[in-house]
């Protein structure tokens, strides 16, 4: 039977009665003394309760010191010494000095002994924050790799409570086998390169892990795994908790003033001059997100605006901070929420949800009113009817599947499609000039539209949508109260839809497909992937794919999520994405919100990229320069680039050449698609060099490995040599591998590009 270990603590006391006094030559003055014991505790660590008797003097709460880095988070209360142990990460029992400092009345040392620990590892956890740890795992009676992780106690305690260890193992284990399926390797290869949860060697790993939550309790874990998956130890493991939010007392108190539909005046008052930070939301959104989601997520933004340059100053507020913003939902009520920030984007308090408004309804001009029918209602459409009782009123029609609607209320989601329409008009979705005074989607009088086919809405079958029709100006603003209609989508059906398949044009990195189904009132998907990956989808004996486990994998991965914007009707010429030298599969199948069909599968072996089919060529002289000697040079230039090293290109093409690419990345080994995703980010002129009689990087980190790799192309589309090498900035003295600086900067040369990695 397996042993699981769990770091309990065992405290002895070894001399009791241990009694300490002050010198006091008057009988009648009562003598100040303390009885404490000295303390052994477990191998494993944990929290050190220390008791203590003071006598002769009024309660006094002790200093305490120690000269053992082993132990601390000291606390004192109700005459108790509280504070961690770390687990002993070495074979031999330790000691450490506890000094309790009564005053000026008496000192007291407490000697602490702490056990080898009886396991095959030790996890000391250091640096809780509210947001993130580290956590130690030391192997002590264990060599070989091991496998290592922190997870939320609660989730932990399902194994824990039940004593069902070798059910976290199995779970662990096919999570890292889908882990590395999903990286295209076995899971052997995806151990030795996943050092974030996997130590190869068998080394003692310190993790660093960030995105906790506050208040919150975790659990650190580990156990021995070779390469094949095999667990070869107990499960140890280490419970913790992230700390609390409170280094600033600051409290806020609200006034919000001057509410109108679309406005509001939000002044925000602290009790005191510290730093923090506030924010609005509405809602519908705050059913969705606690008071730290909201919180996090406005810290991350800010980290990021710090990141791109943006003075932290201008954004987190002291004292009396008063906004009015412009473009809030009318008739919606919106939460402030308000905590202590510092300057360096950490949260020093709690997020507090300090007070709420509602913006005012907004008003209709227009007493329009509309009557809404489905003559007809399919799978993936539904025919829609809209009578209006004024022929000249515009108005909108828009059927939106119920789920999305969530806790919005019909006039939040009429300004939410209004918000959506007004940002597509914004980025020219629909093409220059169109707005709301002419978009073909805004009717007046009776209509008769499909959904999809018409108004390029999308539907599942089975899915019930909400169907909102409300008038608008040619400004966007809402001109009549939202009728609405809610229909259901038919059920799903299955579908004897069957598909012929021709290869129109087919090269090394994309084909083309002419995809013709047997129906053409029907939808359809489509894709291509590795033949390799859908053998993982399919059943070993009978050849068939498991069609409910690939149709989720392809929504979630390859559709992200959105199959039904992917949808076909009828006979379609689609382009994919695949690589060379390779074996892909077309799947295509039925769609109604599910698949109607099986999978159809079509084979198809890729073309080699088409090297050496033309004398098309590019030479390259290259140079690296260290940036610390360049700023010297030119400080104005290269202020900032001290610590890096810029590489300096010169490109000269031959007569055949047409096109040339070079650029400098990650050697191949990084990149699952080798050289097909490195030619792509070749072709990609925003990130290397196209064409270019000359460029550079200016980001390259010393000491570590790059590629640099060029090729032509000829007018007719033919590809030369295909050229590579790898390299390691150097620029220690006497391996230095850098050049000696030059003004090449001061003139560039024409058609020239930098890059900054």
């Amino acid at each position: 039977m397996r042993k699981f270990i769990k770091t309990l603590l065992i405290a002895t006391v070894v001399a009791v009665g241990a009694l300490f006094s002050s010198c006091n030559n008057d009988p009648d003055v009562p003598v100040a003394s303390v009885e404490v014991a000295d303390v052994e505790i477990d191998g494993l660590g944990g929290t050190v309760n220390i008791p203590f008797v003071l006598r002769g003097v009024e309660d006094i709460i002790p200093k305490v010191t120690t000269d053992a880095l082993w132990l601390h988070n000291f606390t004192v209360s109700n005459s108790i010494v509280q504070c961690s142990a770390d687990a002993n990460p070495d074979l031999e029992v330790r000691t450490a000095t506890l000094t309790l400092a009564f005053e000026d009345k008496l000192t007291v040392d407490v000697l602490v002994t702490q056990g080898v620990a009886d396991s095959d590892f030790v996890i000391n956890i250091s640096g809780v924050t509210p947001y993130s740890c580290w956590a130690s795992f030391a192997p002590i009676n264990h060599e070989g790799p091991f496998f290592f992780l922190v997870v939320r106690k609660s989730y932990f305690e399902m194994y824990e409570l039940t004593d069902d260890f070798e059910t976290l193992y199995e779970e662990d284990l096919e999570w890292l086998k889908e882990m590395a399926e999903h990286s295209g390797r076995s899971l052997e290869e995806y151990l030795s390169v996943a050092a974030q949860m996997y130590s190869a060697t068998g080394d003692r790993v310190d993790m660093r892990y960030s995105d906790l939550k506050p208040e919150t309790e975790y659990v650190a874990y580990c156990y021995g795994m070779n390469t094949q998956g095999e667990r070869t130890t107990d499960i140890c493991y280490k419970e913790f908790e992230t700390t609390i939010l409170a280094t600033s007392d600051i409290e806020f108190s609200l006034d919000v003033q001057d509410v109108t539909t679309n406005a509001a005046t939000i002044v925000v008052t602290p009790s005191n001059d510290d730093y923090y930070f506030w924010t609005y939301i509405s809602e519908m959104d705050y059913a969705t997100y606690d008071d730290y989601a909201v919180m996090e997520n406005m810290m991350n933004n800010v980290a990021a605006e710090v990141e791109s340059g943006a003075d932290i100053y201008d954004i987190i507020h002291t004292g009396v901070s008063s906004q009015r913003p412009s473009s809030l939902w009318s008739g919606t009520k919106y939460h402030i929420i308000a905590w202590g920030m510092d300057e360096h984007c950490n949260a020093t308090t709690r997020p507090m949800n300090i007070g709420s408004f509602t913006t005012l309804s907004a008003g209709v001009n227009d007493d329009c009113t509309f009557q809404i029918s489905c003559p007809e209602v399919g799978q993936t459409d539904m025919l829609i009817n809209v009578k209006p009782s004024k022929a000249t009123t515009r108005y909108m029609i828009c059927p939106v599947e119920e789920g999305i609607c969530g806790a919005y209320g019909d006039e939040q989601m009429a300004q939410r499609l209004i918000n959506m329409e007004q940002s597509r008009f914004d980025e020219a979705f629909y093409g220059e000039g169109v707005d709301w005074s002419n978009a073909e989607w805004i009717f007046t009088g009776e209509q008769t539209k499909w959904g999809r086919a018409d108004l390029d809405w999308t539907f599942e079958a089975g899915k019930t949508y909400r169907i909102f029709v409300f008038g608008v100006d040619s400004n966007g603003v809402r001109t009549t109260n939202i009728a609405r209609y809610d229909q259901k989508c038919a059920d799903v059906v299955a579908s004897s839809m069957t598909f012929e398949v021709e290869l129109v044009e087919n090269s090394w990195n994309y084909p083309k497909f002419r995809i013709t189904p047997s129906n053409n009132e029907e939808y359809w998907l489509a894709c291509v992937m590795k033949t390799e990956y859908v053998d993982w989808y399919r059943n070993s004996s009978t050849g068939e794919i498991f069609h409910d486990e690939m149709m989720h994998m392809l929504n979630e991965e390859y559709f992200d999520g959105e199959a039904k914007y992917y949808a076909k009707q009828g006979v379609s010429e689609s382009e994919f994405y695949w690589s060379s030298d390779s074996e892909y599969s077309l799947l295509i199948c039925g769609w109604s919100g599910t698949n109607t069909t099986p999978f159809y599968e079509f084979k198809y072996n890729t073309p080699s990229i088409p090297w050496d089919e033309s004398d098309a060529a590019v030479e390259l002289d290259w140079k690296l320069f260290n940036g610390a000697e360049l700023a010297k040079m030119d400080p104005m230039v290269w202020a900032g680039y001290e610590d890096n090293c810029i590489i300096y290109i010169e490109y000269t093409p031959n007569e055949s050449a047409a096109h040339w690419y070079g650029g400098v990345w990650l050697p191949l080994s990084y990149y699952e698609l080798g050289v097909d995703h490195l030619v792509s980010l070749l072709r990609n002129d925003t990130v290397s060099h196209v064409d270019r009689s000359w460029g550079r990087y200016s980001g390259l980190a010393f000491d570590n490995s790059y590629s640099l790799s060029w090729f032509a192309e000829d007018a007719d589309g033919k590809f030369g040599s295909w050229n590579y090498v790898e390299f390691t900035p150097n620029r220690k003295e006497g391996e230095s591998n850098m050049s000696e600086p030059f003004d090449f900067w001061t003139n560039p040369k024409p058609n020239s590009q930098m890059v900054v990695m």
